[in-house]
């Protein structure tokens, strides 16, 4: 059926690109768009014949469409394949009008996007299959950066892992969106991040919470918001003071400065990496 004659049958339907979930309407794909029908406006029986002759096809033959989204998020079924698939999520830091267009440039920069969407108004995900082609967290971050410049967007990714079309792919997208949404704020605009660099403070924050050795080691009132960005930073920053420095916008005098001052009133200097360490996990569990 095509678009015109749907529109004809339904006059009062209407067609989106976006998929939004609604009960008291019937979501139709086609071409990939969405043709919504108020279910008031049709018998339970057009439904039926709706549902069963429109809706309820292969999702194979929309795979590059927004059925990537009810798959994810409402636990529609899924051929099972042979090729691995990875969840690339992002934060555009602020709502922008030129956001779809931003997202089709992204996805258009890798080898093999086979669906990209906004699920909210600030965050999009793209389903990348693996190929030949392989990109690394700089090769993002670098098309992140490219983009800016172009369309004054601002954003920060989480890159997945590659996983195979199974009951566990939903399971660790959901772990995934679980970190992303828990992290996403403790990076820069423009910043890509992978599972390996929060796996530390995701998997050992309850533990530590928990031990009263730790979190009886330092005194709460010497660690405040500024001091722990910055011994976040330069955990990330593995005790690097020049590339902290630049992460934390400011100079490395300045930054050299602040660490001389904490050591004096703390006698705990961070330019040692086991009192480093400690201190960033102590402060994992606040």
């Amino acid at each position: 059926m095509n678009k015109q004659l749907l529109q004809t049958l339904f006059p009062n339907g209407y067609f989106n690109s976006a998929y939004h979930n609604e009960s008291t309407e019937l979501i139709i794909p086609i071409n990939n768009e969405f043709f919504y029908i108020s279910k008031q406006d049709i018998s339970p029986r057009e439904e039926t014949l709706l549902t069963e002759l429109l809706i309820k096809q292969p999702l194979t033959k929309k795979i590059g469409g927004h059925l990537w989204y009810d798959y994810l998020f409402n636990q529609a079924e899924i051929p099972t394949s042979p090729d691995y698939y990875r969840i690339i999520q992002i934060k555009i830091r602020k709502d922008s009008v030129n956001k779809k267009s931003w997202l089709t440039h992204f996805s258009k920069l890798f080898d093999s996007i086979v669906d990209s969407f906004f699920i909210d108004e600030t965050s999009a995900i793209l389903i990348e299959k693996r190929t030949s082609v392989s990109y690394s967290v700089q090769d993002i971050k670098a098309m992140l950066l490219t983009l800016e410049s172009e369309f004054l967007i601002q954003t920060t990714a989480f890159i997945g892992q590659f996983y195979q079309i199974s009951p566990e792919f939903i399971t660790c997208f959901k772990e995934e969106k679980i970190i992303f949404n828990k992290f996403v704020y403790n990076y820069h605009p423009n910043d890509v991040f992978i599972f390996e660099d929060v796996a530390l403070e995701y998997l050992t924050k309850k533990a530590i919470k928990e031990s009263p050795l730790m979190t009886k080691l330092y005194p709460s009132t010497i660690f405040d918001k500024d001091t722990i960005l910055m011994i976040k930073t330069l955990w990330n920053e593995k005790g690097n003071i020049t590339s902290s420095a630049k992460k934390l916008y400011t100079h490395r005098n300045t930054l050299q400065y602040k660490l001389d001052k904490f050591s004096e009133q703390t006698g705990i200097s961070l330019k040692n990496m086991t009192e480093l360490t400690l201190c960033y996990l102590w402060v994992l569990s606040l």
